[in-house]
């Protein structure tokens, strides 16, 4: 089912399993202290997302080095399995 999500915590059931490392509070958090976290917001709060394709992302993301997470473009997430529902993301 398709969806969009206006508010962070809406997504916590949807990656509680994943293998993302989550900050307590998905409103206030450090993004330099959860880098994959804040990639995984940035890509899917406010955006027509499948809620099934959440935990299978938030996991592509996980997957991503350190040192690699804040230079990784959509298209390389794609590439990887990121589902997206709008083309538009791809520059």
């Amino acid at each position: 089912m398709t969806t969009i999500f206006y508010l962070p915590v809406m997504f916590e059931n949807h990656i509680e399993n994943s293998r993302l490392i989550k900050p307590v509070d998905f409103e206030d958090y450090n993004p330099n202290e959860y880098p994959h976290f804040h990639v995984f917001m940035s890509l899917h709060l406010g955006h027509t997302i499948d809620h099934t394709t959440l935990e299978e992302n938030a996991n592509i993301i996980a997957d991503i080095p350190d040192d690699e997470i804040r230079k990784v473009t959509i298209g390389q997430l794609v590439d990887k399995g990121l589902w997206v529902e709008n083309s538009s993301y791809i520059v």
